[in-house]
């Protein structure tokens, strides 16, 4: 089933008039259970690693394995994007992505699983979900009305942030309860439930704009948004969002054990405050507030927030402090994942989308092992509070290097 021209269905007020577009509908559910196996995978898969390992240097490998499809297959799947039919990729990697899982699950519970079979069976899952996010992610402006992009994309990231939260609290309950084994069970079900959704919904032949073109496609993609302004400075600023990111995910719950003294429960608590606080800014930019200037809250809240929030985060030494921090840190990152991507899907053209989303999930997700190995670096030769704030001061400082021309914040 295909759509003529979805862009042009208008939609009524608020979420449920967004959700009232069977294509985005469809395409907003199919994301949240992708997202949900995805962000659940690495709980898992860093459960298994601590059961069939001690060496604690062997979550941090493994968090570099789980990153690297972003860093090197997100450029080249947003070129796929560009050319090819969106039902049939979308649908090719959701099944090659439960096939992996179900593949993965069987393993668990044979004499064949170890670490390295473990580590090969995580980088290989985690291909499909990052070829996936350019397609996901640049279908949505041929889906939805140009007038409600940005509340289109608070939606999309709202019900990704719900699927990674609560995808760590389902997996860690099933494993408990039934095993480890049942955990990727679980991811199987996911990405097997996101391609059925996805298979009936109604999407366009070809995003607009596109065509058959092979070669050089990257090359092109990569030099019409480097090459130009304000899509440039849009992924220098995607890359440092992905830098603090990576920060908070590999630093906070070991800051919380080190230095707070915290246990378990407590540490993940404050990724929770962390996530809500997102949610929260994606539920307002989803059904309340439009900025009229995009681009100057987009820079005064990444210039302020983004890496003063790691400095604040890292500078506290009393637990509800840093809870606080958290909270304020997950708003501010809930405003400038959604202006970021809005920005840079309006300044892109169409005939480019999926290669320029190609290139933001790149700057954004590949961050990840580049991040791992700097801060490796920092705790290795300071402390984990020190390497947080070192890297609050890089991310601030890079983002106010990059604003100091007007681009971004005259959009």
């Amino acid at each position: 089933m295909t759509t003529k021209a979805p862009a042009t269905i208008e939609a009524a007020a608020g979420i449920r008039g967004l959700l009232g577009i069977p294509a985005f509908r469809g395409i907003a559910i199919a994301n949240t259970l992708v997202a949900l196996a995805f962000g659940s995978s690495r709980f898992v898969f860093v459960w298994l690693i601590g059961e069939l390992t001690e060496w604690n240097p062997a979550t941090a490998i493994l968090g570099i394995l789980l990153g690297m499809p972003h860093l090197f297959l997100s450029a080249w799947a947003g070129s796929l994007v560009d050319r090819l039919s969106p039902r049939q990729l979308g649908l090719a990697l959701m099944l090659a992505g439960t096939l992996l899982f179900t593949v993965t699950a069987i393993l668990v519970d044979t004499r064949f699983m170890n670490v390295q079979v473990a580590m090969a069976c995580g980088f290989l899952t985690a291909i499909a979900p990052a070829m996936l996010t350019p397609l996901l992610q640049a279908l949505v402006p041929s889906l939805v009305p140009g007038t409600r992009l940005m509340q289109a994309v608070a939606v999309q990231n709202l019900g990704m942030m719900v699927a990674t939260i609560g995808g760590a609290f389902i997996g860690g309950g099933v494993i408990q309860l039934f095993g480890i084994s049942a955990g990727f069970w679980l991811l199987a079900i996911a990405s097997g439930l996101a391609a059925l959704r996805y298979m009936v919904t109604p999407l366009p032949d070809r995003l607009a704009g596109a065509n058959q073109q092979r070669r050089g496609a990257i090359r092109e993609g990569a030099s019409a948004a480097l090459g130009n302004e304000p899509l440039r400075s849009l992924l220098a600023i995607t890359f440092v969002l992905g830098l603090a990111i990576t920060t908070s995910v590999l630093l906070l719950p070991e800051f919380a054990r080190d230095v707070l003294g915290q246990e378990s429960f407590a540490a993940g608590a404050l990724n929770a405050f962390m996530s809500i606080g997102m949610m929260g800014t994606s539920f307002v930019l989803a059904t309340r507030w439009t900025p009229s200037r995009p681009g100057l809250v987009l820079t005064i809240i990444a210039g302020l927030f983004l890496g003063g929030g790691l400095i604040a985060i890292g500078s506290s030494r009393a637990y509800l402090v840093t809870a606080v921090f958290a909270f304020m840190w997950g708003m501010s990152g809930g405003i400038a994942m959604t202006l970021l991507r809005t920005l840079t899907q309006v300044n892109t053209p169409p005939e480019l989308m999926g290669r320029v989303m190609g290139l933001a999930a790149m700057a954004q997700n590949g961050a990840f092992p580049i991040g791992s190995l700097m801060l490796f670096g920092l705790v290795s030769v300071t402390s984990v509070s020190s390497a947080m704030v070192i890297s609050g001061v890089i991310c601030t400082t890079a983002i106010w290097l990059i604003s100091i021309p007007r681009h971004v914040r005259q959009i």
